[in-house]
């Protein structure tokens, strides 16, 4: 997919938490998640294990000031993904004409200047939900399902779907 969407997580998470959402944002065609916390190398280690085995060029980053790094993104339009928005299904044709996309979910409570910040504030739905589950659902209509056919360069394996077994090849890439 040719459109750069990334992953800005702000607020303290457990480690599979952290883990779940980034393989659920990686799986669903995001680039990148960085978050606003201490550097975490276990994870960073994690993806580019991951990347080896199943491909793409998925990465995790941290960042210790959330403010400074959205200076740094200057030509995304910022999305706080927040209960409190627009419905995604209001405002998902106007964002899929932008190609760089920052998302941005937040583990605790709302940052309430995030508000002010986001080119855009949109809800996934009006009740509280996890944020990995935000990530996915606006990957999911932003690239209109097309992630589900996701190809991943360079993998060394790739499930080949069959209903009643586990079916996983090696490409011949190796």
């Amino acid at each position: 997919m040719e459109d750069t969407i990334s992953v800005l997580v702000i607020g303290k998470n457990a480690y599979e938490s952290n883990l779940d959402l980034c393989t659920a944002a990686r799986a669903f065609g995001a680039s990148n998640v960085t978050f606003a916390s201490p550097k975490n190398g276990r994870l960073i280690k994690y993806f580019k294990s991951l990347n080896r085995r199943w491909g793409g060029t998925f990465s995790v980053d941290f960042t210790n000031n959330w403010r400074e790094f959205l200076k740094t993104k200057k030509n995304y339009k910022i999305v706080y993904l927040t209960r409190y928005g627009v419905p995604i299904n209001k405002v998902e044709y106007t964002l899929k004409t932008y190609k760089n996309i920052l998302i941005i979910v937040t583990i605790t409570e709302a940052a309430k200047n995030l508000y002010q910040m986001a080119d855009f504030n949109v809800s996934i739905t009006t009740q509280p939900h996890a944020a990995t589950s935000a990530v996915a659902v606006f990957l999911h209509h932003f690239f209109e399902g097309r992630e589900l056919s996701l190809h991943f360069e360079n993998a060394q394996y790739k499930i080949v779907p069959e209903e009643r077994r586990v079916h996983v090849e090696k490409t011949k890439q190796q």
